[in-house]
């Protein structure tokens, strides 16, 4: 009777050493993710939900139960449910960066991108006051408009209930270091969080007297990447000086990233680099949660630019995300620039486009979105056979013509991968799920990759080799 061995598919990527010395976890998960029950689920696809009449980088939000887009060319956009587009912008956002928003008690919203504050509480955006600083961050908190001040340590905040007063006394200095404020977040539990290159520190309101706010703690980690930060599973997270993804809650951080640390390290540019759902909305999809952090102009493997990670922080899991070059067939940025999830659903802002991202869509805009999975190398120290390979895999998804595939191909002792070997995946009603590839050959170690192009469902549920000792 043969034995069959399955391969370690239940971790997520290992990317702080060499491929070749990987082993037990996996060494490329794109476009796809581990399920709670170990096996791999493919990432859902873009739709095209609402096209915008400029081309900027689309930065989503929700004020009143209609969408709010802000894009890097300074439009402000209200859009509803079946998509129509109604431009908002009497006053521009100026400063050219990641546009923040803050909603207030009074039903309006405030929003900051790098210059003039702008306020939303009728048809037309309108400047907020010229006396409030310029600023990248915005936030509101008990009745204040809290704002920081572009190049500087210090941030100012209006009296209550009056956004449009700003006194140049009203300001705090984050005294904990003397480095810039270059991040604000309010948590939900009602803390000021504000970063610096070299420290992180926490204010909180007082309940009385004539000094609204005071400062709690803080901490030298610092934040290397002001808009990448969120607040989820009860923790701030983000990125430190060290370019460590950490989770810090009170004044204790702990680095999520040892699996990638290489790979965060090797990043050659950070511009415009964000997580997303600013600030405390992760990215929740089909019963998954994850945060998605993003460094737009960085090389990439494929020597294209875009890294993509995404985190499934309840089980402490990395994966990434691609789009795809039609014309060469190399894997490219993912095309987001933002997501926020409103109506039930999940939305992504792209360029001069907001896309839905939807479960049963594998594509991005019609493109194609290759998911691919690659293990570690397989080892026992001697000379191995590959007598027969398989996978369990979810099948009859192939449509009436089973014209769906699965693909695997495998490198043997580190060298290049050989041809891919496809198997049709089945028209709908075929129940048998598992598929085999054959033999794959002698060698000492061997490695697999595993991928589909298709606009299907990806359900791998194990992948299993019969291996032998050669002269056994």
């Amino acid at each position: 009777m043969e034995n069959w061995t399955p391969l370690p598919l239940d971790k997520g990527i290992f990317r702080n050493v060499d491929d070749d010395a990987v082993i037990g976890y996996m060494t490329a998960i794109e476009n796809g993710y581990v399920n709670e029950f170990g096996g791999h689920s493919r990432f859902p696809g873009l739709v095209p939900f609402a096209p915008l009449p400029d081309n900027g980088r689309v930065t989503l939000n929700d004020l009143n139960g209609d969408m709010i887009a802000a894009t890097s060319k300074g439009q402000v956009y209200r859009i509803d449910k079946n998509a129509n587009v109604e431009n908002l912008t009497g006053v521009p956002l100026s400063g050219g960066r990641r546009a923040i928003f803050a909603k207030t008690d009074k039903g309006e919203m405030h929003i900051a991108a790098g210059g003039s504050i702008v306020r939303l509480r009728g048809e037309k955006t309108e400047l907020l006051s010229p006396n409030a600083p310029q600023s990248s961050h915005v936030g509101f908190i008990d009745g204040f408009t809290l704002a920081t001040e572009i190049n500087s340590n210090r941030f100012y905040h209006t009296p209550a209930g009056q956004p449009e007063v700003w006194n140049p006394l009203d300001t705090f200095a984050a005294d904990g270091s003397s480095d810039n404020i270059t991040t604000l977040m309010i948590t939900p539990f009602r803390e000021i969080m504000l970063g610096g290159p070299e420290s992180i520190e926490q204010f909180e309101s007082t309940r009385s007297g004539d000094v609204p706010f005071f400062r709690r703690w803080s901490t030298g980690d610092g934040v290397a990447v002001p808009y990448a930060m969120i607040f989820a599973d009860n923790a701030l997270w983000t990125l430190n000086k060290l370019y460590e993804f950490v989770r810090t809650s009170g004044q204790v951080s702990i680095a999520a990233s040892s699996e990638i640390g290489a790979l965060l390290e090797r990043i050659d540019d950070w511009t415009d680099g964000w997580i997303g759902g600013f600030p405390d909305n992760p990215l929740h999809i089909e019963g998954q949660k994850f945060i998605l952090l993003q460094a737009p102009y960085a090389t990439n493997q494929y020597g294209t630019k875009g890294v993509t990670l995404l985190f499934d922080y309840r089980n402490k899991r990395w994966f990434e995300l691609f789009g795809w070059n039609v014309d060469d067939g190399t894997p490219v940025r993912w095309p987001g620039w933002s997501h926020w999830p409103l109506w039930g659903r999940v939305f992504v802002g792209g360029e001069g486009m907001i896309y839905e991202l939807k479960s049963g869509v594998y594509n991005n805009a019609g493109l194609i979105q290759r998911w691919l999975a690659r293990t570690s190398n397989i080892a026992e120290g001697r000379e191995l056979s590959i007598k027969r390979f398989r996978l369990r895999i979810k099948r009859g998804i192939g449509g009436q013509t089973a014209d769906a595939t699965i693909s695997v191909r495998c490198s043997r002792d580190g060298r290049p991968f050989g041809p891919w070997i496809s198997r049709q995946l089945g028209k709908p009603g075929e129940t048998r799920k598992v598929i085999e590839f054959g033999s794959f050959g002698v060698a000492d170690t061997f490695q697999f990759e595993i991928m589909s192009t298709d606009d299907i469902n990806i359900q791998l549920m194990r992948a299993e080799v019969v291996a032998e000792p050669v002269g056994h």
